[in-house]
């Protein structure tokens, strides 16, 4: 059974020493992670979007509430600022887990001038959006935030349990939506609707919108726009699924495709699935710390590159399908990104990529503690392979091929992995053995 309790005091313990020497180095006497104030739908409107706390509060602790601060002055019981007004138009906002409460000494006051008022003075940092004004007190200073960013890049125990979890949630509702789709009468809202009831999640809570795209869709990255009715006429069909779930602050991101039907068509798409799964695989199990996460990026375009030519999609010499941009058209996002309490995590694009690299979101070295995605890709989308079909790029690719696999848009495959001492443990496949 795993101790959360005790997880989460040796996160705080980190996060106190980290924050010490935060405190120490930036010359401060305390900093302020404020969670935020609902942001209006819009100004001509009296509605707000449901409050997303601010990352830094959340990796100390997770309380979805607005209006909140945490403060850290290097003592050893941090304080928590929270407001209660008595609202009896609106249901507070729910902590998942009552972990955290005896770890802080909690002030409740009646409304955020109090709140404020309560706050430290002196050399004080505040890192946050949507707060106050306070006066002698400095907004978000570049090398403060920067500094606790840096912190995030390594995950405690704590958090990855965190993160296994979130992911658990995650592929219960990816198996369900693929039994659904084996159905074949399910819209992509329908499918989008089932994913969050597998995953006992309401729309709010996800940690990012699903991407959810049936067929030519799946070449669409961030597909979000859901047919609303299903194309039950079509034998054969492909779904790509790119969803997670979220876990007392931390978000699980799996992508899963799918192949339906026995054409000619959708045996090669398959197949390409299969590829991809495996070289995804291939390139979990290469993981190591001390390598550069870029490489592996690199890597994956070299795997792709030979498993076209195996299945013929492509022509010729892998090597020159990587050297003239080939797999860059077929597979044009980057590898993967930091996981954390935001899906796309901060601290790990520490320098630009290289040119051709541009979409990639990590650079980083890798570490031990780490905690990313892998997720290679292969689509074909018409308005990145009409320059190859221009010029004497031509002949590397084998356009019958490519209009037979056009109808289904494109795989992803997408696991969230650990990096440990000896490799990764790959959260998504354990969570996928289990289930």
């Amino acid at each position: 059974m795993l101790d959360l309790g005790a997880l989460y005091d040796d996160h705080l313990a980190t996060l106190g020493r980290g924050y010490r020497e935060l405190l120490a180095t930036h010359q401060l006497d305390a900093i302020v992670l404020a969670a935020g104030q609902p942001a209006p739908r819009s100004r001509f409107d009296d509605q707000a979007w449901p409050t997303v706390t601010t990352p830094a509060f959340a990796h100390w602790l997770p309380l979805p509430e607005p209006d909140a601060f945490v403060i850290v002055d290097g003592s050893a019981s941090p304080r928590l600022i929270r407001v209660d007004t008595g609202d009896y138009w609106e249901s507070a906002p729910r902590a998942e887990s009552e972990v955290f409460w005896d770890r802080f000494t909690v002030i409740t006051v009646r409304d955020l001038a109090a709140a404020v008022a309560a706050l430290p003075r002196g050399r004080v940092a505040m890192i946050g959006e949507r707060v106050p004004d306070v006066d002698g007190v400095a907004l978000n200073p570049p090398a403060v935030v920067a500094a606790a960013e840096a912190l995030r890049t390594r995950k405690t125990a704590y958090e990855v349990a965190c993160l296994a979890e979130a992911t658990a949630r995650a592929v219960r509702g990816h198996r369900h939506v693929a039994r659904l789709f084996a159905a074949r009468e399910v819209s992509e809202l329908g499918l989008h609707l089932a994913y969050l009831t597998a995953s006992d999640q309401a729309e709010v809570d996800a940690p990012y919108q699903n991407i959810v795209a049936r067929g030519a869709h799946a070449a669409v990255l961030h597909h979000t726009q859901y047919d609303r009715r299903a194309a039950a006429s079509l034998i054969d069909d492909s779904l790509l699924v790119d969803a997670g779930a979220r876990y007392l602050g931390y978000g699980a991101d799996i992508t899963r495709t799918w192949a339906r039907g026995a054409g000619a068509g959708a045996t090669l798409f398959a197949a390409l699935v299969d590829e991809v799964d495996r070289l995804q695989q291939q390139l979990c199990r290469e993981v190591r710390a001390g390598a550069e996460y870029e490489a592996l990026h690199d890597r994956a375009h070299h795997l792709l590159a030979a498993a076209l030519v195996e299945l013929g999609i492509g022509k010729g010499d892998p090597a020159a399908l990587v050297e003239r941009g080939v797999t860059r058209a077929l597979f044009p996002h980057g590898l993967g990104h930091s996981l954390g309490v935001q899906v796309h995590d901060v601290g790990m694009r520490l320098r630009p990529p290289r040119a051709d690299n541009r979409f990639l979101r990590n650079t980083s070295t890798i570490a031990v503690d780490q905690v990313f995605t892998i997720e290679p890709g292969c689509y074909v989308i018409d308005a990145l392979l009409a320059p190859l079909a221009a010029d004497d790029r031509q002949p590397l690719l084998d356009w019958t091929a490519i209009a037979a696999l056009r109808p289904f848009g494109g795989v992803r495959i997408e696991d969230n992995v650990v990096v440990t001492a000896t490799g990764a443990r790959n959260l998504t496949r354990d969570a996928w053995g289990a289930a």
